[in-house]
């Protein structure tokens, strides 16, 4: 059922041999350069060749699966970025961009088809699906909100929407993606790939060109024979790193509804205090963010003293790859759980050193050899026993909310740190995106998932939640707190 097109090694378009090269981009770009009205008006022969190296249908691997399951009214499985732009994009380029890229990545021009096991499925009528769209609006604030709080349909919608929001003064570009076919490394990949591809329009030279990526085990294969050779604990037991919903937060209830986000910018020049203090104590600033997280927890849940508390940390697998990139875009993310008990009177110092023991001997010990190596097993199971445990969770859970004497309190809190979003000021043609920042998927309390992002010197830290679920002041304490912890613990003066 499922196939794989590597194309050609030349990179020229013959139109009367029938070969399907893999690099077209700068054909397809000239003929695009000159439509106005629609991505329709291509060059048939041309589109003809490049739509046939597309595969029709790509398997989805473990990590995908994982994801879809949320739909049970589990999270909102989407991950957004928001960029603001000195300048105005031209819409029609952003459109053919968006429109390219769908192709340069086919998983976002696909939808899944549930099966004994899942697949994606090229869309057939993928030149009417609106990938893109612009508003235009005198209060970027309120139209930044209600893109950002609508939530994608994960059985209708596109796997990647963008929207560009236009104010008099700037344009707003809105991103959203499906975190089932991507993760927040695959998302930074994809706004970089967006970026290029809008840039050589605009630029009218045409210099873009990809190869058609597509994911497939051989990513897989290259992760296991690279942590084998890390001397990885196998004796680890991924079970294990479940966290334990112990913390206590101030939940109203376990419902799902509205989404609703929290976001916290550190004040510019932070992230060179922060570097310099953790450099200092041959710390990571994912170090630091860990131990303000755990910090500002202990002070919200004030937990009983000496008792470990679980904060699970994501971890990109594509460090490990010897090029630390995957064939394509995709989900290609692990995790492991910390555990470091509260204790009185401690010095932000004196946490951070408990929890670099930690992430020290996770780094040494290769946690995630065990992890990989339990998602062969996912991959093999038949969809439907899934299906069916997780549609059993989501109906013990809305039973147990409908409960008027259950009083649910406790929590489970989630860092992701996806790092910068880019190390260098992204562009979008002539116009600089000047500031940037990642919106997490919205997990389901007693879920709390974190995202820290970093753009252009400032690190941002942002959370989502179900509105009936949790007042909005108890969300920006939670961020608040975290980000005094990382300004008074790494100030230079304590």
């Amino acid at each position: 059922m499922f196939s794989r097109h590597n194309g050609l090694s030349e990179s020229r378009c013959s139109s009367n041999n029938g070969s399907v090269p893999p690099r077209i981009f700068n054909c397809l770009l000239c003929q695009r350069a000159v439509v106005e009205d629609s991505i329709k008006e291509l060059n048939d022969d041309c589109k003809n060749k490049y739509e046939r190296s597309i595969p029709n249908a790509i398997p989805v691997n473990a990590y995908d699966k994982c994801n879809y399951v949320a739909k049970y009214d589990l999270a909102s499985s989407q991950i957004q970025a928001i960029m603001k732009l000195d300048g105005r994009l031209d819409f029609n380029n952003l459109v053919k961009a968006v429109r390219i890229s769908v192709d340069v990545e086919p998983v976002f021009g696909c939808h899944i088809i549930e099966s004994k096991q899942l697949y994606w499925k090229r869309y057939e009528d993928i030149d009417n699906i609106e990938f893109c769209t612009i508003e235009e609006t005198n209060n970027t604030d309120e139209a930044i909100q209600s893109f950002s709080e609508s939530p994608m349909d994960m059985m209708k919608d596109p796997m990647v929407i963008v929207k560009l929001i236009r104010s008099d003064a700037s344009d707003i570009l809105g991103i959203k993606i499906n975190h089932v076919c991507c993760d927040g490394a695959g998302a930074k990949e994809y706004i970089r790939l967006l970026s290029d591809i809008y840039s050589s329009i605009d630029s009218g030279d045409n210099s873009f060109s990809s190869d058609i990526r597509v994911s497939s085990m051989e990513d897989h294969k290259r992760l296991l024979d690279a942590l084998s050779k890390c001397n990885p604990n196998t004796n680890w037991n991924p079970l294990s790193q479940i966290p334990l919903t112990t913390w206590r937060f101030p939940w109203r209830n376990l419902q799902t509804g509205d989404l609703g986000f929290s976001i916290c910018k550190l004040p510019y020049g932070s992230l060179d205090t922060f570097n310099t203090y953790a450099k200092s104590k041959g710390a990571s600033i994912n170090d630091l963010i860990l131990t303000a997280v755990y910090r500002a927890m202990f002070e919200i849940a004030k937990p009983p003293y000496g008792i470990p508390m679980d904060v699970p940390i994501t971890i990109d697998l594509r460090k490990y790859l010897p090029d630390n990139k995957a064939e394509a875009i995709r989900n290609f993310s692990s995790g492991v759980t910390l555990k470091i008990d509260r204790r009185p009177n401690e010095s932000f110092e004196s946490t951070l050193s408990r929890v670099m023991i930690q992430t020290k001997d996770i780094k040494n010990r290769h946690p995630s050899y065990m992890t990989v190596k339990c998602l062969e097993i996912i991959e093999k199971i038949d969809f439907d026993p899934i299906s069916s445990a997780f549609k059993a969770l989501s109906q013990i859970i809305n039973l147990a909310t409908k409960n008027p004497y259950v009083n649910f309190n406790r929590c489970a809190i989630t860092l992701s740190n996806v790092g910068f979003i880019s190390r260098e000021l992204l562009k979008f043609g002539q116009n600089t995106v000047t500031d940037a920042y990642i919106l997490p998927p919205t997990v389901r309390a007693p879920g709390i998932l974190l995202v820290a992002s970093t753009y252009n010197g400032i690190i941002s830290l942002a959370v989502g939640y179900y509105k009936p679920s949790v007042k909005k002041s108890d969300m920006d304490g939670l961020l608040n707190k975290i980000r005094d912890e990382l300004i008074e613990g790494c100030s230079p003066i304590q």
